[in-house]
């Protein structure tokens, strides 16, 4: 019997070859990163002020945070300082920065950071202890220190006046060993806790110098202190050593229109509004000073008023304004401004509702309160006594307040006023631990 033997078919002489090529996971990671710098570029390209100040506000908060030492978290000593009130041109530049980049409310202020403000510009600050700073037209400070000891909870804050003039009040100093400081030239002053001051360093004029108008201090250049009061001052030349004493004259207390007076009209304009205040021994003038700003930064009445201690103004439109008066003696020195009260100018066309109020959310940072809320475009808004000038046409709104004097239950009273003399008033009680 023979062997038959059978042609291979195409199936049984087919090859499969597979090749395949081994991508390790440094190539994806690679070529990821590569993808995503690629989309940066072209984010950067498209919009570079942006992200510029995203990549600024990243780093701080990475350089902000935990500090890790031994394998343990440390909390950083450092507390920002920030704006609570901003009129005009304000600048802040980091000093790792060679950009100036406009102030606003959620500029953080840390160590080294320089803050100006321009000829139209007023800016008030809040520090770590409380103290607050309110820079004049045309100053620059550097923030030295604003800070509190994670162990003792002492409070260290110090600035550097470099040009111009500064009106600052210190806290309450919670903790042993907390401290206040500004340098103006080659001098440093360390302030008491709850007193107010005003610096004032010009080195084009060489006029260097520095009042208290309530508290104490004692002020330092070279191998001489001196220690001052209420209503006592030290200036110096550069080109001189030492320090000259001097005494200052008192402001006066203001009597009417009291804090927080409300005067409706119905022609606002040609009503006449009465403001008195008290004599100061020594005065033969006065410095009445009007603003719708209480940082008084634009003055719709600023006049000198000789041997008198009243004065009657009209012309103010309707609206909110603040008042203050300076003593002049008869060297035509004058005092610091006294404590400023607030009244508010209506029309009288006030249809009988309630003015529309609403807080949103209310955030604790230490004993500052942030409130949010909003009510009717146009509106007035007071919380605490302190009017609420960042007001968005849409009504909108957000405050800081000053510190909480102490811990403990708090009310919080906001009210607003509609541009039709209405009004409404919430309170809100916070607790300060």
């Amino acid at each position: 019997m023979g062997t038959v033997t059978r042609s291979p078919t195409p199936e049984q002489g087919r090859k499969v070859e597979v090749e395949w090529t081994t991508i390790s996971y440094r190539t994806i990671t690679f070529y990821s990163a590569l993808g995503i710098l690629l989309v940066g570029l072209i984010c950067y390209l498209i919009a570079p002020n942006y992200f510029s100040q995203k990549a600024d506000a990243a780093l701080r908060a990475l350089s902000a945070g935990l500090v890790r030492t031994g394998g343990q978290e440390v909390a950083p000593s450092t507390r920002e300082a920030h704006f609570v009130n901003i009129d005009g041109t304000v600048r802040v530049k980091k000093p790792d920065s060679l950009k100036w980049m406009n102030a606003d409310y959620n500029t953080a202020l840390e160590r080294g950071d320089f803050v100006q403000t321009g000829s139209d510009g007023v800016a008030r600050i809040i520090f770590a202890d409380g103290t607050n700073y309110l820079l004049k037209p045309n100053s620059l400070i550097v923030v030295e220190e604003s800070g509190q000891d994670p162990v003792t909870r002492a409070t260290h804050v110090a600035v550097q006046v470099t040009s111009g003039t500064v009106d600052l009040a210190t806290g309450r100093f919670e903790a042993p060993g907390s401290t206040s400081q500004v340098s103006f030239s080659d001098a440093v002053a360390s302030l008491s806790q709850e007193s107010r001051a005003v610096v004032q360093n010009d080195p084009q004029k060489d006029l260097h110098q520095l009042t208290i108008d309530s508290g104490s201090a004692n002020v330092t250049r070279g191998s001489m202190t001196l220690s001052l009061g209420q209503y006592e001052g030290v200036k110096f030349s550069s080109q001189q050593p030492g320090m000259i004493r001097e005494k200052i004259i008192a402001p006066p207390t203001l009597i009417s229109p009291v804090n927080m007076a409300l005067t409706v009209a119905k022609d606002p304009r040609a009503t006449q509004i009465q403001f008195r205040w008290s004599p100061v021994p020594g005065a033969t003038a006065y410095h009445l000073m009007i603003s719708p700003s209480g940082m008084f930064s634009n003055l719709v009445v600023d006049k000198k008023i000789l041997g008198q201690t009243s004065a009657q103004v009209s012309g103010l439109d309707e609206g909110v304004y603040y008042w203050a008066v300076a003593s002049i003696d008869a060297h035509g020195t004058e005092s610091q401004a006294s404590i400023a009260n607030r009244f508010n100018l209506v029309q009288q066309v006030s249809s009988g509702h309630q003015a529309f109020l609403e807080i949103t959310r209310i955030i604790q940072h230490g004993r500052v309160v942030e409130i949010e809320g909003r009510t009717a475009p146009g509106s007035t808004v007071i919380i605490n006594n302190e009017q609420v000038f960042n007001i968005a046409p849409d009504g909108t709104f957000r405050h800081f307040t000053a510190p909480l004097p102490s811990k403990g239950s708090h009310e919080i009273t906001i009210t607003a006023q509609d541009r039709h003399g209405n009004t409404k008033t919430i309170r809100k009680t916070v607790v300060i631990e």
